[in-house]
């Protein structure tokens, strides 16, 4: 494929913050979020360009917009230096937070990558309607100083206390409940638990599912919450695993009121030092690197759009190049640190199988996603092809492959499709393709396609038709 040059989409691609702070903020959050969905310092238009927020991330109906500020502590005694932090880090951080959801549900196309408001962003602000915002306030400056203030070994993260609201945390050295009236939720996260999230929860799905879950557990009426950090909350979480892939969740809340005092939940203090001493959790995050060869294949297609090197399959209707490009690529990047984790030892057992024949395939279909399927295809490339007829030849079959797996399997009503050469090729590159099924074939339309895929030497005799 020809160097097209660079797509003007990432020209300010490269912005990782303006600050160390924020250049720390994007680095961790871009290997979560991965490049495609995740923006350094955009801007509004208001005023010959406004820095909108310091980080923010689309994905799919979800928007997380992050502030960050690193304030020092001041000196001096903790009536005065603790609310006169909280009101430098958390609460400017909070009203950054707040300005920036309200101009994104007024002006949701007024979101530029560039102070000159020339590059608007690439992937669309979702409709109203299906939107959900959440709102994270990234602290650093007070770890040294609550440390010395609770002492007995403290992890210096900040408190959660749900008791506490608005100016009545100047009263509450390092804890932190709703900083914003009315109870509209902000994660505070200090230089800890940044940390700890990010690198736990280090996909886009993992990540904004615990936004969403620990917002709703923190609501629930009727109860208060103290965790002695978000790092013991997260351990809460983490140990309380769903089948079938389906990622984590929060305990239930007893409903007998059998607490000590009533209502209230109380976390266990160092429950993620314990959690991270275990063996079976030092197995279990062995047993992730797998998974991050996943997100190598959705960045390696990532710079190849930014290169305008990256081909589309087919288009449909009005959908541009990059809207069918994201659509792929967050198909994949929808999947869990476990999900990827079995999609790609599934790929990279195909890509190191030796096999007779020019093809090789195979259809991977996860539990908690029973209506898509992955086809991961590895096609040989005879020696006397030229190159750009194999790659045309090689997306043909894919597509064929993907018609075929929805006869194959029932219920399916999307395919996310990946072809390659072998990996002991000399080079090897990825065709993607997303295929998405409105309507269920009847018997004479599935009769009808296995004859065509049968002609064009797809269908194998040995399948059967679900």
């Amino acid at each position: 494929m020809e160097d097209g040059g660079s797509n003007k989409i990432w020209q300010k691609g490269d912005s990782c913050g303006a600050t160390d702070s924020e250049r720390y903020l994007s680095v961790l959050a871009r290997r979560a979020f991965l490049n495609f969905w995740s923006y350094s310092n955009p801007y509004t238009n208001e005023s010959g360009g406004r820095e909108l927020c310091d980080f923010l991330v689309v994905f799919g109906n979800s928007v997380v917009i992050f502030s960050d500020k690193n304030c020092k502590f001041p000196s001096g005694g903790m009536e005065v230096a603790w609310p006169r932090w909280y009101r430098s880090a958390v609460e400017k951080s909070v009203n950054q937070l707040r300005g920036a959801a309200s101009f994104i549900d007024r002006f949701p196309d007024r979101i530029y990558l560039d102070a000159e408001c020339k590059q608007p962003l690439p992937i669309p602000i979702p409709p109203m309607e299906v939107r959900k915002v959440h709102l994270v306030a990234v602290t650093r400056g007070s770890a040294d100083a609550c440390k010395k203030y609770f002492g007995h070994g403290s992890s210096s993260s900040l408190v959660i206390n749900t008791a506490i609201e608005g100016r009545e945390h100047e009263k509450n050295p390092f804890m932190v409940g709703w900083p914003l009236k009315g109870r509209r939720f902000v994660h505070v996260l200090d230089e800890l638990t940044l940390d700890v999230v990010l690198n736990e929860l280090d996909s886009a799905t993992d990540f904004i599912e615990y936004l969403e879950k620990k917002e709703a557990y923190l609501s629930s009426e009727g109860f208060s919450f103290f965790f002695t950090g978000e790092e013991d909350l997260l351990a809460d979480y983490i140990l309380n695993p769903m089948p079938n892939l389906m990622g984590f969740s929060f305990a239930p809340l007893p409903e007998d009121g059998s607490f000590e005092r009533r209502g209230l939940v109380v976390g266990q203090e160092g429950r993620w030092i314990q959690l991270c001493a275990s063996n079976e959790y030092k197995i279990h995050k062995k047993s992730l690197e797998i998974s991050y060869e996943w997100d190598k294949l959705i960045e390696h297609q990532t710079t190849h759009i930014s290169r305008n090197t990256a081909g589309v399959v087919a288009k449909w209707g009005s959908v541009t190049d990059i809207a069918a490009h994201e659509a792929v690529l967050r198909a994949m990047a929808e999947e869990s640190r476990l999900s990827r984790k079995e999609l790609a030892k599934a790929h990279q057992s195909i890509l190191m199988r030796k096999f007779d024949g020019d093809r090789l395939s195979a259809i991977v279909s996860l539990p908690h996603r029973p209506d898509r399927a992955y086809v991961l295809m590895v096609l040989k490339r005879p020696d006397d092809m030229d190159y750009d007829l194999y790659r045309e030849f090689r997306r043909n079959s894919l597509v064929g492959l993907c018609r075929a797996s929805r006869l194959r399997l029932s219920g399916i009503k999307e395919i996310v499709g990946i072809a390659s050469e072998q990996s002991d090729s000399s080079g090897v590159t990825q065709d993607f393709i997303l295929m998405k099924f409105r309507d269920e074939l009847d018997s004479d339309g599935k009769v009808r396609e296995i004859s065509d895929l049968r002609a064009a030497g797809i269908w194998k005799d040995e399948w059967v038709c679900a």
